[in-house]
């Protein structure tokens, strides 16, 4: 199930390399969202002060906001731990469709 949007939404995706939970991510918000020019952000390569860095990776922002409701710990960079797990495809594609009304 493809999500239609009126036009595309970039959406960014927080990780870094060594983060075991980036790639894994990563192919689901590839599958969840096909419509949508995903942008993948190295946590790593940030300049000191940049906003993102305040989230763990991986971590899925749309118009700079953590998808799921999760803050910003304004930290360093570090792997996020999800307390149910990395969200489904569904879980990805439900949210973005929440976030795109």
């Amino acid at each position: 199930m493809a999500i239609s949007c009126t036009s595309p939404q970039t959406v960014e995706l927080l990780g870094f390399e060594g983060c075991p939970n980036t790639p894994i991510l990563r192919e689901r918000l590839q599958h969840a969202a096909p419509n949508y020019d995903i942008v993948e952000v190295d946590l790593i390569q940030l300049e000191q002060g940049d906003k993102r860095l305040g989230w763990g990776a991986p971590t899925i922002l749309l118009d700079g906001r953590d998808l799921f409701g999760e803050s910003s710990s304004g930290g360093n960079v570090s792997c996020r731990a999800w307390a149910e797990g990395l969200p489904s495809v569904g879980a990805i594609r439900v949210a973005l469709q929440d976030q795109s009304k």
